[in-house]
């Protein structure tokens, strides 16, 4: 869980478990295997909320929001399975339907009322979380987590196993939940085993530079870390970003830019001269299915960021090699981080939560970041409720946090700055 959900100091309180499956069983010794790709992730988590208002949702029951879920994975069986091992020791996901957990809670505050904190971090108390682990028999790939507001409104969270898919994926689910809702007949693409549509690995045979082993985690799969680390979300403009920030690329290019050299600042030295570049890969786009196939990309530079041009750490950005096949070629071999693993980019412009519609009508708010981050941080941008807005989430290590704000306000990307925020 959270850890407000831990201190018991959030409004939101009484939860109560229970277990969502498929309808069909699925027959007796099938298992679904995982790429090396999945395996690289497996100590990683992704975690989404969709917030809608009372309107909206003041009429829909327990059972109501619950229900979609069983067509769902009837169309998806598999992610309702349990983790085993070979005995070589590889994880395979055991299909035997033994379901996901589906989490009730109830929140003192309305919609409104919640909405009006500018840091959407504090949706993290909207998700249920637990790892996989320690035993892995026992331990859902997914938390569905319903929360009431006071109002009325609605919040559906998700703690997502990022082994069986990135956000692409979860957005997907979510989707498919929301037209299940609304009576319609879903269909989601069986996910072909073992699929590798990757660019052919480096020929140099040299390790990726955006993994990084860990020590052996065993069977409890959580990220190890050295330092606490603390999340912060602004809203930025695509005005502010293109009028006020120039050089050649795109929305995300520009922001990754500009808060690469903020934190490159903030740290001092030595500065992150390499980073992590995650974004949707196109391909992968059209039909959607539940897997991992976003683009997992390095960038080097051989100056300093700090004092480079906004133009120069946007070139480099634009430049960085897709290293999916070479994590592939090597990850089931030991535990690694990703996310973190160097400061890392992560593009979710293409990750479509406001298309998950109940009664027509979009969320209030969208929330989606990673649990089990390395040190050197997350910054994941997401689209915001207005179009013209984008939301961007940082996750680092606390003694940094304060640093990098006041570094961000300076360089104009955000108009406001109150300590603690």
């Amino acid at each position: 869980m959270s850890r407000l959900q831990e201190e018991g100091s959030s409004p939101v309180h009484g939860f109560l478990l229970s277990t969502v499956s498929s309808t069909r069983p699925t027959e007796t010794s099938t298992t679904h295997e995982r790429t090396g790709l999945d395996l690289a992730m497996k100590l990683h988590y992704v975690k989404a909320v969709c917030i809608y208002s009372a309107e909206t949702a003041r009429e829909l029951t327990v059972r109501h929001v619950k229900g979609p879920f069983f067509p769902v994975f009837n169309q998806i069986p598999w992610i309702t399975g349990r983790l085993s091992r070979h005995d070589s020791g590889r994880p395979f996901i055991k299909c035997n339907d033994c379901g996901t957990r589906f989490v009730e809670s109830h929140c003192d505050l309305t919609v409104e009322e919640w909405l009006r904190v500018p840091d959407r971090s504090i949706d993290e108390s909207l998700v249920y979380h637990q790892p996989v682990g320690p035993e892995l028999a026992y331990s859902p790939l997914i938390y569905i987590q319903m929360t009431r507001f006071k109002c009325g409104g609605l919040a559906v969270g998700f703690s997502w196993a990022h082994i069986i898919g990135d956000p692409l994926s979860v957005s997907h689910f979510f989707i498919l939940w929301a037209r299940a809702l609304a009576g319609e007949e879903i269909y989601c693409p069986e996910t072909p085993e073992l699929e590798r549509d990757f660019p052919k690995p480096s020929p140099t045979g040299k390790e990726p530079s955006s993994i990084k082993r860990v020590d052996p985690v065993g069977d409890l799969w959580v990220a190890p870390s050295d330092s606490k680390m603390t999340t912060h979300s602004f809203n930025v403009t695509v005005k502010n970003i293109k009028t006020n920030f120039l050089a050649n690329g795109d929305e995300f290019e520009i922001l990754s830019g500009i808060i690469w050299k903020c934190i490159a600042k903030a740290r001092g030295g030595p500065e992150p001269v390499t980073i992590t570049i995650i974004r949707s890969d196109p391909k992968g786009l059209k039909p959607r299915v539940v897997k991992n196939s976003q683009m997992i990309s390095s960038v080097q530079v051989d100056f300093s960021v700090a004092e480079a041009k906004l133009e120069e750490t946007v070139k480099a950005i634009r430049e960085a090699t897709d290293e999916r096949s070479d994590i592939d070629k090597i990850g089931e071999s030991d535990d690694f981080i990703v996310y973190g693993a160097n400061l890392t980019f992560v593009d979710l412009s293409e990750v479509d939560f406001y298309e998950a519609k109940i009664k027509e009508m979009s969320p209030k708010s969208v929330y989606c970041n990673v649990q089990g981050i390395g040190d050197n941080g997350v910054v994941v941008v997401l689209p915001a409720a207005e179009e013209e807005e984008r939301v961007v989430t940082v996750t680092l290590p606390e003694d940094e946090m304060e640093k990098v704000k006041w570094e961000l306000k300076m360089c104009g990307l955000i108009k406001t700055f109150i300590s603690g925020e």
